[in-house]
């Protein structure tokens, strides 16, 4: 693809670079950050009578287990409790949109990573032994391993009438228009398969945490995990307790990106906390993550996609598989919300057919990942796009121009749509990107080119799911303004974005402001996912602080005797006439902290115009230019440079925003180029980080991040989340530019430098 001048006005572009992130990092947070001063989950091996647990998990991917027995481990040294599934005192099941997945298996397993016993003792090590010491008899079944073939092969949730005697979990289609008809009148029709992969989140801390008993009944859970109070709800019920006797403390550090959304460690060290009435940490090491953690969802879809001699897009046609593996996990949503993309939201298609298969396999339990299905959508459909192009003749960024929405334009499934600029001036500021300028080259070993792939991401769990999200203020005895949200900070940097939000409202300084967050005793916000936290921060704040501050400015002109309406928010208390009259300290001081204390809570913003919401409201948009290297001698690709425009609302703290584009972008390389968690007959094929490769800072490419922000002074919802936006468009883009250097398009994921070297040598001697 070559540069061009594209109609459309880029207006209110920024750059974020080193400056701007210096400027604006808080002072705060950032000192423990590099220090590593900020807890995991499991640093708390200071607990008295601290416990440590471990899971026996299968060996097989699919059988009936026909005995297990404890004895000899009930005996080893160290040992203080052995449990298995008859030992659950409530629901042996777990699972956020079905509750299929067992604590513990009692009649059959269902993926080589299953869980059947567990043990604490008073050493890892002792544990550990003891897991040897259980004999565990199976009975093997036909392994379910491939996706495409699973609806054909014997059920292995054969007794969940849902299921209907299926591996199909769920199918699902959207429709707009006459398809058939559409096609009959397309010049030109793309046709292809493509494949991405199973993925690993490869967060730093593994899954791991404590369970605490109160010596009442009751747990507090203190772990990694995304939605303390909806982990609380399926706690209670597998611990057979009410929901008041059991608590949630999520750790903020070590990262999560989706992995943690549903429950890990957590089932297990709670029945043993109960049961042995001390506290019991369990953390899974890398070996085990691997084996038993949840995946990004492998999809295989076949795209047809037809455009008219003007470039018109008349035609999308879609038929995709996604693997869930042993459980559903969050399967169905993600299912959704790679149909929603595969609609291909940015862009006018006179008619479309997307319908999607979620099938089980015995494949380990895929589910949350960063993108949500939506970037495994964008793939495919920007490379239909470009296949078009070609066909037609036409620059890609023509075809993308003669088709994109424009504001006001209704979303791909008919709903209104908020941007916060017009998707044309994101595609202008892309061609303009000064990758272009450097021209694809070939210096005999080495291949340049240059790509380029747009993509569009909503925020919020859409489809009219519930999701609403509450916070807190408060001033502390300490004398602080304390902020409680629900939400846990995973990087996506609440923490800063609060404490900016709440200095900018109330004019106070950075050490007057307390964030409390991931604890399900405060406000319920909802999970930390679907990048929703930012903007329920903002809708929350902006309704609680004003009445926050007219009842503390009330009680503060009581207290020193000054007119209400002369007192101001300042630096360290309240001021009257620029003179300080009483700190934080000492109005909390004079009262009941407590008295003053506001609570809000919202819905997520949701299209106005339906009663069933569809898709998502408020809607982001990324173009991403890539730059790479191809190896004529070993296939292998080097990402130089990602180049991404951004329009996602205004950067209210540049660091944050700059880390989440380009943590996710990386992430999303990883996906494109090596990682993918193959497995054969339901075993994983690697089982650690030696063969199962993630980008290093030495593969990770120079990075410019550009913000777009057309957002009208009066928008409504301003503020959006960034947490996926970055991944969005990635892999089309690195592809794209694959292709610009070699001749070749790559549809299967991650690139395989061996097939790229055969495919390079038969377009040579086409050529």
């Amino acid at each position: 693809m070559t540069s061009e001048n594209l109609q459309g006005a880029v207006r209110k572009l920024m750059t974020l670079d080193g400056n701007s992130v210096r400027n604006a990092t808080s002072k705060m947070d950032l000192a423990p950050r590099i220090e590593g001063g900020l807890a995991y989950a499991t640093d708390q091996r200071h607990l008295p009578g601290l416990l440590h647990g471990a899971i026996l998990r299968s060996t097989c991917a699919h059988a009936l287990i026909t005995r297990v027995d404890t004895s000899r481990a009930l005996n080893m040294p160290g040992v203080h409790a052995v449990i298995k599934a008859d030992d659950v005192p409530g629901l042996n099941r777990f699972g956020i949109v079905i509750r299929d997945q067992p604590v513990f298996c009692d009649d059959r397993v269902r993926y080589e990573g299953d869980a059947i016993a567990a043990v604490a003792a008073d050493t890892p090590e002792q544990a550990r032994a003891a897991l040897d010491a259980i004999e565990v008899d199976y009975q093997p079944l036909p392994v379910v391993s491939d996706a495409s073939l699973a609806e054909q092969q014997t059920a292995i949730h054969s007794s969940h009438e849902e299921h209907g005697g299926s591996n199909l979990l769920v199918r699902e289609t959207l429709e707009c228009g006459d398809i058939d008809d559409a096609l009959s009148r397309c010049t030109v029709i793309a046709e292809h398969h493509y494949q991405t992969p199973r993925q690993m989140h490869v967060f730093m801390e593994t899954e791991g945490g404590v369970a605490i008993p109160d010596g009442k009944g009751g747990v507090l859970f203190r772990v990694g995990c995304q939605s303390g109070h909806r982990d609380v709800e399926q706690l209670a019920d597998i611990l057979g307790v009410a929901r008041e006797k059991v608590a949630v403390e999520s750790m903020a550090t070590g990262g999560a990106f989706g992995g943690k959304d549903e429950l890990t460690v957590q089932p297990a060290a709670g029945l043993l906390a109960l049961k042995t009435g001390r506290p019991v940490m369990i953390h899974l090491d890398r070996f085990e993550s691997c084996r038993a953690g949840i995946k990004r969802h492998p999809v295989s879809v076949k795209m047809t996609t037809g455009c008219d001699a003007a470039g018109r897009l008349l035609a999308h046609k879609v038929e995709a598989v996604l693997d869930t593996g042993a459980y559903a996990s969050l399967g169905p949503a993600v299912l959704e919300n790679y149909l929603d993309h595969a609609t291909a939201p940015l862009y006018r298609i006179e008619a479309y057919r997307v319908s999607g298969r979620l099938v089980y396999t015995n494949n380990g339990v895929c589910g949350a990942f960063r993108g949500f299905g939506g970037n495994q959508a964008t793939f495919a459909v920007e490379s239909q796009l470009d296949e078009l192009a070609r066909g037609l003749g036409i620059e890609p960024a023509t075809l993308r121009r003669i088709n994109l929405r424009s504001p006001g334009d209704a979303g791909s499934r008919n709903q209104t749509v908020r941007w916060t600029a017009p998707p044309a001036d994101v595609l202008a500021a892309a061609v303009a990107s000064p990758l272009w300028s450097r021209g694809d080259t070939d210096n005999g070993r080495w291949l340049t080119g240059t790509g380029m792939a747009m993509g569009a991401q909503g925020n919020g769990l859409g489809d009219g799911l519930p999701d609403s999200g509450g916070g807190r203020i408060s001033l502390s005895p300490a004398g602080r303004i304390c902020v409680e949200f629900g939400f846990t900070d995973y990087g996506q940097n609440i923490v800063e974005s609060i404490t900016r939000s709440v200095c900018n409202g109330v004019g106070c300084r950075e050490a007057d402001v307390e964030v409390v967050l991931g604890s399900s005793r405060g406000p319920d916000s909802g999970p930390t996912s679907a990048s929703r936290s930012t903007v329920l921060v903002h809708g929350v704040l902006a309704s609680i602080l004003p009445r926050w501050m007219d009842a503390v400015r009330g009680h503060a002109a009581r207290v020193s005797g000054q007119p209400e309406k002369g007192l101001e928010f300042g630096p360290g208390g309240i001021f009257s006439d620029g003179r300080q009259v009483l700190s934080y300290r000492e109005l909390a001081e004079s009262t009941n902290p407590g008295g003053m204390t506001a609570n809000a809570s919202q819905d997520f913003p949701v299209a106005p115009d339906s009663e069933h919401p569809v898709g998502r409201y408020l809607q982001l948009q990324i173009a991403t230019v890539a730059r790479v290297e191809v190896d004529r001698i070993t296939g292998r690709v080097r990402v130089t440079d990602l180049h991404h425009v951004t329009a996602a609302g205004p950067v209210i703290y540049p660091p944050g925003y700059l880390g989440q584009i380009e943590g996710a972008a990386v992430m999303g390389q990883g996906m494109t180029l090596t990682e993918d968690m193959t497995a054969h007959e339901g075993r994983y094929q690697a089982d650690n980080l030696d063969q199962y490769l993630i980008p290093t800072f030495h593969d990770a490419p120079l990075q410019r991040v550009d913000v777009l922000d057309n957002t009208p002074e009066d928008d409504p919802y301003p503020v959006r989340g960034v947490g996926e936006l970055g991944i969005e468009a990635v892999a089309p883009a690195i592809t794209a530019a694959i292709e610009a250097a070699t001749g070749v398009r790559v549809r299967r994921l991650p690139v395989d430098p061996g097939d790229l070297l055969v495919a390079m040598a038969a377009q040579e001697q086409n050529l």
